[in-house]
């Protein structure tokens, strides 16, 4: 009735665009045009290994070859945006190492 469950929708899925636009800008592919707070990058494997070990968790999807794999990231309506920043920029580091 007030309107909470679709805020909380909202929230959650233009945080997972906010995560899905960051992703790509670092020239990650996103093989799944997802609308939702679901997000489907693929990853080169170091990287996805050094963002564990940050201790991010994430579903891990599938092997796309050798040497990258595609995860499952989601956000909810609790998911602050720092959290997205953050892993954002994380992400970006691990890129460079």
């Amino acid at each position: 009735e007030d309107g909470t469950f679709l805020d909380a929708a909202r929230h959650a899925n233009a945080l997972a665009l906010r995560l899905r636009d960051g992703i790509a800008a670092l020239g990650y592919e996103l093989p799944v045009a997802s609308p939702s707070n679901q997000q489907f990058p693929v990853l080169p494997n170091a990287v996805m290994e050094r963002l564990q070990a940050l201790g991010y968790e994430f579903e891990i999807d599938h092997a796309v070859d050798g040497g990258h794999t595609l995860i499952r990231l989601v956000t909810s309506w609790a998911t602050p945006e720092q959290a997205v920043e953050d892993f954002l920029r994380d992400l970006a580091a691990c890129q460079r190492q």
